[in-house]
């Protein structure tokens, strides 16, 4: 028997239960109600994810050298995965640092651009006002390795849980997950 697909969702926001957090695993929720596919929600913020050190190591292995924190337990899921599905919250136009901490430790698939080659990716971008084009350009790091972004949304909210209390946000969701659906092969 053939396993499922699986879709993974990525949480890159430090607040627990947040608009990402809850815009992510409305994705997954809604994906599965289209496509019989197995989904997996992770937090970045939930394991041990060192900086980089910029040993430039990785240049010579093809993968990060550092070894005694978790990184690789996510790296696994995402390598799995045939979607995955990457959200986090705009700080200051980028990613937060928890987010951008596990970006930064993928340097090393740099000698083998192709590492995620058939990998589909959508990305959710969720902030008050602004900061949407820089952030979605550093959450599409994927694409760089293969990974071909197949979807992007913009997600309005601000304190912990307002996009539950904006019905055109969570609609917006609905549409976004959709169009991640039909991609699926």
């Amino acid at each position: 028997m053939a396993s499922k697909v699986l879709v993974l969702g990525i949480s890159g926001s430090p607040r627990k239960d947040g608009n990402t957090d809850i815009a992510v695993k409305r994705t997954l929720e809604a994906i599965s109600r289209l496509r019989d596919v197995e989904t997996l929600f992770i937090r970045v913020a939930d394991f041990n994810i060192k900086h980089c050190i910029g040993c430039r190591e990785c240049m010579k292995i093809g993968e990060c050298a550092i070894r005694d924190d978790d990184f690789n337990i996510i790296l696994e899921k995402l390598m799995q995965a045939e979607m995955i599905v990457v959200g986090a919250p705009v700080f200051w136009n980028s990613p937060p640092g928890v987010m951008k901490d596990f970006i930064d430790r993928t340097h090393g698939f740099y000698t083998d651009r192709k590492r995620l080659l058939g990998k589909k990716v959508g990305i959710i971008s969720v902030a008050a006002e602004s900061g949407f084009e820089s952030h979605e350009d550093i959450l599409s790091w994927m694409r760089i390795y293969g990974a071909e972004i197949v979807g992007k949304v913009r997600i309005y909210a601000r304190e912990k849980g307002e996009i539950l209390q904006r019905p055109k946000e969570i609609a917006k969701v609905e549409r976004f997950a959709r169009i991640l659906a039909e991609r699926l092969q």
